[in-house]
Formats: C-alpha cells, sequence, structure tokens
C-alpha cells in the first residue's frame, strides 16, 4: 500500500522537477531555484519512507529484485544531484540528475513490487553491505558520466574546474563503496560456499567494474589524462555499469538474477 502512493509521487517529484529546472535555464529571471530544490528533497524523503517501509516488512534491507534495486539507484542520484545543487549551486546539472533518477525509476515500474523473502543463506549482515554498497556505487558512477557530460561541454576554465571536482567525488566515493561491496561480498562467499572466490560470471564482471575504476582513479592525476580523456573514461564506465547491472541478468544465467 506504502509502495503505491510513495512510488509514484517519488515519480511525481523528479518529473516536475526536471521540468522547473529547464524552465529555470530557459527562463534565468524565473526564480524556480527553491521550488526545485524542495521538489528533489520531497521525492529523496518519499523514497527513503518508502525504503524504511519495505525495510520494516520484508525484515532485511529492501535491494533485492529490479523495482528494489533501481529504487535505491535513484535515490543516489537524486540525492547526490540534491547535494551538487547546495554546494556547488549547480542548478545546470539538475535537470541531467534529476530526469535519470526519473528515468530508473520509470523503469522499475516495470519490475514486480511485490516483497521478497531472503532464503537463510542470504539473511545476514553481509547482505546489507554487499547489496547496498553495490547499487550505491552504480548510482554514484551514473552520476559521474552525467557530470563528465558537463565537464566536456564547458567553455570557461573555472567551470570546468568544479565540474572536475563533483567528478572526483563520484567516482572516488564510488569507488570506496565498491570495494566495501567486493569485500563484503568476498566473505560472505567464503561464509556460504567455503570460497573467497567463484568463477561466475556476475563476480568475474564486478571485479572486472572494479578494476576499470582503479584505472580510471590511477590516472586521473596524470597530466595528460586531466580534462577530456577522463571524461570519456567516466562515460565508458557507465557502459560497464549497465552491462553488469543489466546486462548480465537479460544475457546471461547468472546468480543475481533480475527478478
Amino acid at each position: 500500500m506504502t509502495g503505491a502512493i510513495l512510488h509514484p509521487l517519488a515519480i511525481g517529484c523528479y518529473g516536475l522537477a526536471t521540468l522547473l529546472a529547464v524552465a529555470g535555464l530557459v527562463r534565468p529571471t524565473w526564480s524556480l531555484q527553491l521550488p526545485v530544490r524542495l521538489l528533489l528533497a520531497a521525492g529523496v524523503i518519499a523514497q527513503l519512507v518508502q525504503l524504511g517501509a519495505r525495510w520494516q516488512a520484508e525484515n532485511h534491507f529492501p535491494v533485492t529484485g529490479l523495482f528494489e534495486t533501481l529504487h535505491f539507484l535513484a535515490l543516489w542520484v537524486a540525492g547526490i544531484t540534491l547535494y551538487f545543487d547546495l554546494r556547488y549551486r549547480a542548478q545546470s546539472f539538475v535537470p541531467a540528475g534529476a530526469g535519470l533518477s526519473l528515468a530508473a525509476l520509470a523503469c522499475a515500474s516495470f519490475g514486480p513490487q511485490k516483497l521478497f523473502m531472503l532464503t537463510p543463506s542470504l539473511d545476514t549482515p553481509l547482505f546489507f553491505l554487499h547489496v547496498s554498497t553495490s547499487f550505491a556505487a552504480y548510482g554514484l558512477w551514473s552520476a559521474a558520466a552525467l557530470v563528465a557530460i558537463y565537464d566536456l561541454r564547458a567553455a570557461d576554465p573555472d567551470l570546468g574546474l568544479k565540474w572536475r571536482r563533483m567528478l572526483d567525488e563520484t567516482l572516488y566515493l564510488g569507488y570506496i563503496l565498491f570495494t566495501w561491496c567486493l569485500l563484503a561480498g568476498s566473505l560472505w562467499a567464503y561464509l556460504a560456499w567455503g570460497s573467497y572466490w567463484t568463477w561466475k560470471i556476475k563476480g568475474l564482471w564486478s571485479y572486472l567494474l572494479w578494476f576499470y575504476y582503479s584505472g580510471v582513479l590511477h590516472v586521473r592525476r596524470q597530466p595528460r589524462w586531466q580534462g577530456w580523456p577522463t571524461d570519456l573514461l567516466a562515460l565508458a564506465g557507465f557502459i560497464l555499469v549497465l552491462f553488469t547491472y543489466l546486462g548480465l541478468g537479460i544475457f546471461f544465467k547468472t546468480s543475481h538474477p533480475l527478478q
């Protein structure tokens, strides 16, 4: 019942925020900054309330299935968008960030909204650490791809510096969270199956994704990789994120199926 109300409410908030943010860019004289922020905040609150309600109903952190994982990803994208708007006054980023959250929730509408109970092997605190940090990182790296597009289009050096700071924050925080995801997943695998590593395709691609962003952060500070090369790496990383999250579940039989 809660999801039937809060899910469309969040979609409506992000949709209106996107439209008003675009209108504010087209008509700078219109004072739309505060309404946009309030709508973004309302969408985040609606998602948090739904998260808490499903957590209580399922008795575990609700990040199973397509509906819940896309919601969690959208929550992080919307949250980082609101943060960037407040800290960096990045009003021009709001249409992209809110629009991506809106798209994620629209796609989530096609997934089953039923509650999922965990099997005993999954019902562990490591589930929370492994799965939640994974989709939080996906959301942050998705936002990084959007920031990279803005940085590529920046003509003003000072404006470009702001976008690069925002890009660093999304890349590094996403990397830290995804590292925690892999550590928790390895420990979970050892306790469940007696091995820290298995040659399952989902785990393999997750480690490839981690190594990719390790490389991005390694070259990030090299002079010849400053600017547009890092932006292109962030965009390519988003394609890897999409494939690891959605592509594997669509094209292969994995231990992490899309429900």
